[in-house]
């Protein structure tokens, strides 16, 4: 239970609702695992969805992220997750080797991103289709599918668009740019271990002048499963990741720590308990400053 999750962390902390706590590297690998893991869904959840993934070469300050309490349609290769607790993790600190030289990992700008993305309760779309293929350009050049094998994806899941939905309304996705995942397939590598997690863009006179044409692909990075769809280890990833954090810690979004919000959610009223949580966290900051963050 979620009780019990949070049972296993240290100093939670209150911040516009939404309770947040901490919570060593290692542990916090497989008690994301285990408090993700929703039976009945869990076993419906494609297996190379499963199990935990480091966001390996992401220049914002975010390290870990969990995908398998989603539901899965098979008629239409289509795969969707709601944004909820356990699901994503931050560190409080920096790695010795963070990417972009821990420009983005300051406490403010990780902060923005996880008050942000449990606030407005995100829903994530991933539809698979067939890998489009392409030239391996050098950047910061990219064209979408260039990391998966060609023609692969119809009988297995190699390539797929991912959106974004603030309150999980399918209706409009939450990204300008083209989001992607694109199994790799490293020599050695069990199936689903390490995806390119695309980001392509481009200026507005390219589409305005091409069509959807996104040449650029800037703050892609590695999606790496250090879990696999068992709980176990995946090596050398798991033990490459626990490197990489060294001493440094991470906090994941816990749960609620308020009533009305609660009851907004139960009754299905979503928007106006983001309103809610979003006027907390204002007069939060009114009264103290800034935004009180969770360290």
């Amino acid at each position: 239970t979620l009780e019990w999750c949070a049972g296993e962390l240290s100093n939670i902390t209150e911040v516009g609702t939404l309770q947040y706590g901490f919570v060593g590297a290692e542990a916090a690998v497989h008690l994301m695992y285990r408090c993700t893991k929703v039976p009945g869904l869990f076993e419906k959840v494609p297996k190379k969805l499963r199990g935990v993934f480091w966001m390996k070469g992401n220049a914002v300050g975010e390290e870990l992220a969990v995908l398998q309490h989603g539901q899965w349609f098979e008629e239409d290769r289509a795969y969707l997750v709601p944004y909820s607790p356990w699901m994503w993790a931050w560190p409080k600190g920096t790695p010795k080797d963070a990417p972009a030289y821990g420009l983005l990992y300051g406490a403010k700008s990780v902060w923005e991103v996880a008050f942000g993305l449990s606030a407005y309760h995100l829903g994530f779309s991933i539809v698979f289709d067939e890998c489009p293929g392409g030239p391996n350009l050098p950047p910061p050049f990219g064209v979408p599918g260039h990391m998966c094998t060609k023609g692969s994806g119809v009988d297995d899941l190699t390539y797929a668009r991912l959106q974004f939905h603030f309150m999980g309304n399918l209706s409009f996705a939450g990204q300008v740019d083209m989001y992607t995942i694109e199994e790799m397939s490293k020599k050695g590598d069990k199936p689903g271990s390490t995806w390119y997690r695309g980001i392509y863009g481009g200026p507005p006179y390219f589409e305005s002048t091409f069509g959807q044409c996104k040449p650029f692909s800037i703050g892609s990075y590695e999606l790496t499963k250090i879990l696999d769809e068992d709980g176990k280890p995946l090596e050398p990833y798991y033990t490459e990741f626990l490197e990489y954090m060294g001493e440094v810690p991470l906090f994941v979004w816990a749960g609620y720590g308020n009533k009305t919000v609660l009851d907004m959610l139960q009754r299905g009223d979503s928007l106006e308990a983001a309103k809610y949580m979003k006027q907390k966290a204002e007069a939060e900051a009114a009264a103290n400053g800034m935004v009180k963050m969770p360290y």
